[in-house]
């Protein structure tokens, strides 16, 4: 706890320095008008008819009336009024001020650790990435620094009333040693009497963000799955799950704002027990007048509250520094497995080949995805890998990206090793399609310039030209200003496939990788997607990953893939006339495509 205590506090004031500095400089100056105005009572007193000059009391008072001496201003009800009228005014001012520098603080601190996060996000690399849940980043990107906003907010606080306090303690000093050493004694036997609570109040801030966590997964799991839920008929289960841990995390609330509640009842019967001994010990023991001991009571009874709120203000802070931890623990984590890209450094073109040597790959310890493998695919060539599920087609296309670092082997663009000075180079040269295609809430339009976004009119309809979207873009209410909805719900499969292919296309790539693009799709929309592919060929470079023999019969060459390893490779007339080989055996159990193996297939 100490340790993330301070971690907080030194991001907070290296990362926000002159305005934690103008904050302290306000604050202060709050506490030195407060002071002031508390000091304008003692002339007030003494108008009313009361005895202020002997002791401390007589020596603040003769030296209140020589500075209004000094600055020609008479010792009157209405002077003096007036003169605490001002000093109250420019007290408030100034807290209004703080208040607003502190809300500018608050929200900046945060802006900052939010973009900070999301940047170790976005640079951290795919193998990471793809091991968490988004509901996890989510959390902690929006919730979690959210609450850190908050706790900054009541770390703030403790710091304000920290110093008024403070202030006020100096004056009752020069009042009564003997009584404001009597109220810091009282005040912190108080505060180690409520110090059992802050491990409470820790555990109780991490058990939110856990049952937090979970929350977020289950609705964004929820939304996300609502067409199979419906499906099934499952939206009371669906709503049970999300009521209990609902019930859960407010449950979490409520026992903090318990602990916090008796936290404030017992701090308020002490403070008003230590007011009145200060009471009866200042009449009846110390002998204290008439006039100090009304101003002591006054500066006691702005004290104690003080006290309270600090407590109450640190209790927040400490509920509020498991989220800072979460926050701090994934920035470091998604920093550690940060993508090595060194950008700008060194361009590449793909002329030639992409050719993988002796390429070896497994996820963290388990047994190797792909194992020894070499690959050559040549610029212009339509290039199909296959093979039953699981045998690290996928990952292939994930390495020929740079989004998988090799364990062992290489991989060479026209000779070029990839390396982190060419990934972002390389990148620019591919276009990616997958089964899972994405769209955003957003037009057709934004859609498309969302992968180019310098591209032109003409080049956007070329590009839908190829990927043989014309027509059902044409049926749209809005044509491309037509929002497609959560993911693009309101268009078909095929339909949202040939979208996703038009803007692969639209980036003019080197390499078009088509990673099962077609696998739940039917056939007619299969067919379009394939003719529109067909137009390129010899044009671009076509990878495709495939288990239907219909987009992979046409290519210049097929690597059969099994176990992480190429068993067989050749065109498709060399590889349908093996009845012995793995390509033959692989497909010949789909009695829908036999119709392929009656004949060879001549390369278009």
């Amino acid at each position: 706890m100490k340790n993330t205590f301070w971690t907080y506090f030194k991001s907070l004031i290296s990362n926000m320095k002159c305005r934690v500095a103008l904050s302290l400089i306000l604050i202060i100056s709050v506490g030195l008008t407060e002071g002031i105005g508390l000091l304008l009572f003692i002339p007030l007193l003494q108008l009313v008819g009361l005895h202020t000059t002997e002791g401390t009391i007589g020596q603040l008072a003769r030296f209140i009336s020589s500075v209004f001496t000094k600055f020609g201003i008479p010792i009157t009800l209405i002077t003096v009024l007036l003169v605490y009228v001002s000093i109250t005014s420019i007290s408030a001012l100034l807290s209004r001020s703080q208040t607003l520098v502190n809300n500018y603080l608050e929200n900046k601190f945060v802006l900052y650790l939010r973009v900070e996060l999301h940047k170790a996000i976005s640079n951290t690399s795919w193998l990471f990435f793809s091991k968490k849940r988004s509901s996890d980043f989510t959390q902690i990107l929006i919730n979690e620094l959210d609450r850190v906003g908050i706790g900054t907010h009541f770390f703030l606080q403790v710091i304000a009333n920290s110093i008024i306090t403070l202030v006020y303690l100096l004056l009752a000093l020069q009042l009564s040693p003997q009584m404001t050493l009597i109220t810091l004694i009282c005040g912190v036997i108080l505060l180690f009497l409520f110090k059992g609570q802050i491990n409470k109040v820790y555990r109780s801030g991490e058990q939110i963000s856990k049952e937090t966590s979970s929350f977020y997964s289950a609705s964004i799991e929820h939304f996300s799955g609502m067409k199979t839920t419906k499906s099934y008929c499952a939206e009371e289960k669906n709503v049970n799950i999300f009521s209990n841990l609902s019930s859960h995390r407010a449950q979490m609330f409520i026992n903090l704002n318990r602990l916090l509640a008796n936290v404030r009842f017992w701090f308020a019967v002490g403070s008003v027990l230590i007011l009145s001994f200060i009471l009866y010990v200042s009449f009846n023991v110390l002998k204290i007048n008439t006039a100090s001991v009304l101003l002591l009571l006054y500066l006691f009874a702005r004290v104690m509250p003080r006290f309270s709120n600090i407590q109450q203000d640190y209790h927040q802070v400490i509920n509020m520094l498991p989220a800072f931890a979460n926050v701090n623990d994934l920035q470091i984590k998604c920093e550690a497995a940060k993508e090595v890209k060194i950008e700008d450094k060194e361009t590449i073109e793909f002329q030639k080949t992409i050719e993988l040597n002796n390429i070896s790959f497994s996820y963290e310890k388990e047994k190797a995805v792909i194992e020894n493998l070499n690959l050559i695919i040549k610029r212009g060539e339509f290039i199909s890998i296959v093979g039953p599920s699981g045998s690290g087609k996928s990952t292939i296309a994930d390495l020929i990206m740079g989004l998988l670092t090799p364990d062992k082997g290489y991989i060479k663009i026209d000779n070029n090793p990839l390396s982190a000075e060419r990934i972002n180079s390389w990148r620019s040269h591919i276009g990616y399609v997958t089964q899972d295609t994405f769209l955003f809430h957003d037009t057709v339009h934004a859609n498309l310039l969302w992968a180019c976004p310098n591209a032109s009119e003409k080049e956007i309809k070329q590009a839908l030209k190829l990927a043989a979207c014309e027509e059902f873009i044409s049926t749209l209410p809005e044509g491309l200003e037509t929002i497609l909805g959560d993911r693009g719900i309101r268009l078909s499969g095929g339909e949202r496939q040939r979208l996703a292919l038009a803007r692969a296309l639209l980036r003019k790539p080197s390499l078009l990788i088509l990673d099962e693009a077609t696998s739940s799709l039917d056939s007619e929309n299969e067919k379009q997607i394939q003719g529109a592919i067909e137009q390129l060929h010899g044009e671009i470079t076509v990878l495709i990953i495939s288990h239907r023999l219909s987009m992979v019969c046409n290519s210049d060459r097929i690597y059969v893939l099994d176990k992480g390893k190429i068993v067989e490779t050749g065109d498709w007339n060399s590889l349908v006339s093996n009845k012995n080989g793995r390509f033959y055996k692989l497909f010949s159990a789909k009695e829908s495509d036999l119709n392929y193996f009656l004949k060879p297939k001549l390369i278009v």
